[in-house]
């Protein structure tokens, strides 16, 4: 009879002990969990972030080379050559500006796809400043094939934008109103 009592403390004591435990495995998800949640918020912050830089860079990126475009343009109207003379200084230094600003917010860009689709559009719209002495039609359909691309690649990003609030929103319990 002297064996139940010791019996029921030893298996109380194994309780708490799988009590603890549990609850320290609990606790240690939970844990996990909101680390990870933390981590994610801060990868989508910065995604977010460098998205919108390089939506801006992109828009000045267009700007100065249709301005460059049109300035080689007026030019071939009297030299029947595109590309045959220097841009102005400050037109010049505009575009490498942009340029450097894409290639540099582009590296940040997490999607493989989205990053390949920006560099790619950024080549796209310098084919034509790379085009020397050529009969200006050709120069005219290169400049619009880089356009073209210019814009699917801002759309594309747009779209990415627009599907990091739409996920991180949903994540968010609703909010209540009164």
């Amino acid at each position: 009879m002297t064996v139940w009592p010791v019996a029921v403390f030893f298996l109380g004591g194994m309780a708490t002990q799988l009590t603890g435990w549990l609850t320290h495995r609990r606790k240690q998800m939970e844990r996990k969990q909101d680390a990870a949640a933390v981590l994610h918020a801060r990868r989508e912050s910065f995604e977010l972030e460098h998205l919108q830089k390089l939506t801006d860079a992109v828009q000045v990126l267009g700007r100065t080379a249709a301005r460059a475009h049109h300035a080689d343009m007026m030019a071939s109207s009297e030299t029947r050559l595109y590309g045959a003379g220097l841009l102005g200084e400050e037109l010049s230094e505009e575009n490498r500006v942009a340029n450097q600003d894409v290639r540099m917010l582009s590296g940040l860009v997490l999607d493989d796809e989205l990053r390949e689709q920006v560099r790619a559009a950024q080549s796209a719209i310098n084919t034509p400043a790379m085009m020397l002495r050529v009969d200006p039609t050709e120069a005219d359909a290169a400049y619009s094939v880089g356009i073209e691309q210019l814009h699917h690649v801002q759309a594309r990003i747009a779209d990415r934008i627009r599907e990091i609030y739409l996920t991180s929103t949903a994540d968010q319990p609703p909010v209540l109103r009164a």
